[in-house]
């Protein structure tokens, strides 16, 4: 009976124990739904409400204004920034201008000068003058950036231009007062032209011209420093000379020829200021007709033959000054036919590529009107 009563406990303890199993292990599951509850459900207690964190709102209509408003800004300065760099002038499309305050009195206009010349003649020069304003706006209109002529006829002083007056990049021609203040300096005995200048690294200006390859120590006279800046355009012989004769001395030549719209800090200028520095210069008011002859001499036959002279015939003498930059391209000087004449084209904001293709045509247009050709 012992036995049996023994067995008996033994089962009655075993079933205690598969008793209390399940409900551990019930206690257990109900703590692990409780933490998962907590981590991944809403407690939707209005006591709790404050705890539970808000899901995120999709944007309202002040949001959405304020990114269209972002986006319409940038792409508004990136475009204005872009034709600005064109000079306001898109290819096919007439130039972006902007309203100016002016006195009517004093407000800017194209005037054709006229010489000392009869009726007959000024009719004449006057009709090739309105043909080659026409034809030459008709040839630039399509092209982007600003284009600007302007003639001057060295035996009678009449003259002609488009955007004449505008203000341009002058490029390598601020060389050419320079070129201008070296002669004057030998004249008043302040220069002599065959001394040498011995050649620094901090002379150096990279770009146009050969000088800059040249060592340190190397020596060249003032008179070869004047022909490579006309047949060269070289930066560093420009720099030497500007800072040899000083800006004050480079101004003062600037303001005496009449180049009133010139700027040699600012590297401005405009096609009549070019145009009136080339007549000054062919009667004798700069520099005597010696040094005159000198400085057309280093402005013959250049390196750069194929914009302005590119349009003119072989044989026929071309003096002239090209200078470039970016968006920027400018040739000037004096076509020697039997009736010679000053011819100056500048531009800005131009695609350098159509500058290039268009030059040529633009002068070929000039001489053959001009000449009757």
């Amino acid at each position: 009976m012992a036995f049996f009563r023994k067995t008996k406990d033994e089962e009655e303890d075993y079933e205690d124990e598969e008793e209390t199993r399940p409900r551990a292990r019930r206690l257990k599951d109900k703590q692990s739904l409780a933490g998962y509850a907590s981590k991944d459900f809403k407690d939707l207690k209005s006591e709790n409400r404050r705890k539970r964190r808000e899901p995120k709102k999709p944007w309202g209509t002040k949001e959405r204004v304020f990114v269209l408003l972002i986006i319409l800004l940038t792409a508004g300065t990136s475009a204005t920034l872009a034709i600005s760099a064109r000079a306001w002038k898109l290819p096919g499309l007439p130039r972006v201008k902007f309203p100016t305050l002016s006195i009517p009195f004093f407000r800017e206009e194209t005037i054709i000068l006229e010489g000392n010349q009869d009726s007959q003649v000024n009719r004449v020069n006057q009709g090739k003058a309105e043909r080659v304003r026409r034809e030459f706006k008709e040839k630039t209109k399509n092209l982007s950036g600003v284009y600007g002529l302007f003639v001057i006829h060295l035996d009678n002083g009449f003259s002609y231009g488009v955007n004449e007056n505008e203000t341009f990049t002058a490029a390598s021609l601020i060389k050419l007062p320079v070129m201008a203040e070296m002669y004057i300096e030998m004249e008043d005995g302040r220069l002599r032209m065959e001394d040498r200048y011995t050649l620094k690294n901090s002379d150096k200006v990279a770009g146009a011209g050969s000088l800059y390859g040249k060592p340190a120590g190397y020596q060249i006279t003032y008179r070869n420093l004047i022909q490579l800046m006309g047949k060269q355009s070289d930066n560093t012989a420009f720099n030497i000379c500007r800072k040899l004769l000083g800006d004050e001395k480079i101004d003062e030549v600037i303001r005496s020829v009449g180049m009133v719209d010139t700027s040699l800090e600012k590297n401005e200028t405009t096609p009549k200021d070019i145009g009136i520095f080339f007549e000054e210069l062919w009667k004798g008011n700069i520099v005597s007709e010696e040094s005159r002859d000198e400085i057309l001499g280093a402005l013959t036959d250049t390196i750069y033959e194929d914009w302005l002279a590119a349009g003119i015939p072989e044989g026929i003498r071309l003096a002239h000054k090209y200078g470039r930059e970016v968006h920027v391209v400018n040739d000037a000087g004096i076509v020697f036919t039997d009736r010679p004449y000053v011819v100056v084209i500048m531009s800005k904001g131009v695609v350098e590529r159509e500058a290039d293709e268009i030059f040529p045509e633009l002068a070929k247009l000039v001489y053959e009107i001009e000449s009757g050709s």
